[in-house]
């Protein structure tokens, strides 16, 4: 068996290997990424209360785990209102239903949300 053809075999088994356990991050992972990252940069320092927090049982390497969060943020000088969307949720940085937090709002869409700290 020639060079070419181990490799070849190698490339195989590797494949076949992490098929079964999931290397990289997918799709969501990425976009929830990208989000977090634009609202670093723009997102705008709002009060907000965590209504509902409820694990979807996705898990990320680093140890998170996502859950579908429903907020109410509430903006200064303006009305209060309710958005629901998913964020991981590390052990170092708990979130609890009920807490009072910060979260980041995308100025140019309010729904875009994450959140942020402890309020």
């Amino acid at each position: 068996m020639g060079f070419l053809d181990r490799a070849k075999k190698a490339a195989e088994s590797a494949s076949a290997v992490t098929s079964k356990v999931g290397v990289g991050a997918d799709a969501g992972q990425i976009d929830l990424a990208n989000k977090a990252q634009r609202l670093m940069k723009a997102g705008v320092d709002t009060p907000g209360h965590i209504d509902e927090m409820v694990s979807t049982g996705k898990t990320d390497t680093p140890g998170g785990t996502e859950h579908t969060v429903t907020v109410t943020v509430q903006p200064p000088g303006a009305a209060a209102y309710q958005t629901t969307f998913n964020q991981y949720v590390y052990p170092a940085a708990p979130f609890l239903t009920g807490q009072d937090v910060t979260v980041k709002v995308d100025p140019d869409d309010p729904s875009v949300v994450m959140l942020w700290g402890q309020a």
